[in-house]
């Protein structure tokens, strides 16, 4: 993904990041801590790397084009979540890191799935949606927000925080937006570390 698309390497560190903040809160604060402390951490964290790895699929003209998408171009760039979890499907039967690819697959299949159940690929809604997803769903969108891309400027930091706050209840775990918001700084500091 690095060679085909420059900003992803960044954007897989600060999303990195931003998980990994996130989860030590939710740790600390004992709040989906009996679900957590089953993960393996590492692991966890070093799959969530390729969350975005079904964008491999996806054509250059469409991944890197400087204008907007339009509605078809949309609809292919939507297919990278349910790719991603094929070729993680494809990879997970010839390596012994059975726990990584899964994690992995739900990483990759989830991140774009939204609290009211509008996101993407449809099916799942509210606690249904594993929380590796719910997480993940929070670190990408900001991440998307306060990065400049081809068909986009950057947010601030605090516009990004307001669209997350915004979309608590509806694209975002509740509970999960209450922890950022006390963790906004932070990722807003990850975000300048990790700069393009």
């Amino acid at each position: 993904m690095e060679f085909r698309d420059i900003i992803t390497g960044r954007h897989i560190s600060r999303t990195q990041n931003y998980l990994k903040k996130l989860i030590e809160q939710l740790i600390e604060d004992e709040v989906y801590a009996q679900e957590i402390l089953l993960w393996d951490m590492n692991e966890i964290l070093l799959s969530s790397q390729l969350h975005d790895i079904g964008k491999i699929a996806i054509s250059d003209t469409i991944l890197n084009k400087a204008g907007k998408l339009t509605e078809e171009e949309q609809e292919v760039m939507r297919t990278h979540a349910q790719k991603g979890v094929e070729v993680i499907e494809k990879i997970e039967h010839s390596t012994d890191f059975a726990g990584f690819m899964e994690y992995a697959k739900l990483f990759a299949g989830t991140h774009h799935k939204k609290w009211d159940g509008r996101g993407y690929p449809n099916g799942l809604a509210g606690a249904e949606i594993p929380l590796e997803g719910r997480i993940m769903a929070i670190a990408d969108v900001y991440d998307a927000l306060i990065s400049k891309r081809p068909y986009k400027e950057s947010f601030t930091a605090d516009e990004s925080a307001q669209i997350i706050i915004k979309g608590s209840g509806s694209h975002f775990d509740p509970s999960l937006v209450e922890f950022f918001l006390n963790l906004k700084d932070d990722f807003a500091a990850i975000a300048v570390e990790y700069a393009d």
